[in-house]
C-alpha cells in the first residue's frame, strides 16, 4: 500500500531566490565568510531549501510554479527578512531553477505543507 503525504492548506506566495554571490552582494556575508542558515548548517545553493517565517525549521513544503505547474520539494532551513515575511518564500537557486528561470526573479507560487 503507498501512503502519500497529508497535506495542510495551501498558501499563494512570491518565490524569490538567493545563493551564496547573493549574500555577498547584499552584504549578509562576507565573500571570505562560510554561509551559516538560520538553523545552524552551511548553506548550500543547490540545495532542495528555502526560507521562510510562515513555517517551523525542518518543515517540508511543495512549491508549485503557478504558471506552469512545475514542482519542487523543499525543506525549511532559513529565515527570510521581516519585510516579505507573509507574503515571499526564498528559495535556494537550485530549487527556483527546477520551477522557473532565474532571470524572472520572483514567480507566483502555491505552497503547501507536506506533514
Amino acid at each position: 500500500m503507498l501512503l502519500l503525504p497529508s497535506l495542510a492548506s495551501a498558501e499563494i506566495l512570491t518565490a524569490s531566490w538567493y545563493d551564496t554571490a547573493s549574500l555577498i552582494k547584499e552584504g549578509t556575508i562576507k565573500q571570505s565568510e562560510t554561509p551559516i542558515m538560520a538553523n545552524g548548517q552551511i548553506f548550500n545553493d543547490y540545495a532542495p531549501t528555502c526560507a521562510t517565517r510562515l513555517y517551523p525549521f525542518n518543515t517540508w513544503l511543495r512549491i508549485t510554479n503557478i504558471k506552469n505547474n512545475q514542482r519542487v520539494l523543499v525543506k525549511v532551513t532559513d529565515r527570510i527578512g521581516k519585510r516579505f515575511a507573509k507574503t515571499r518564500i526564498d528559495l535556494t537557486r537550485g530549487a527556483f531553477e527546477q520551477i522557473g528561470n532565474l532571470k524572472q526573479g520572483l514567480l507566483r507560487v502555491k505552497v503547501e505543507q507536506i506533514r
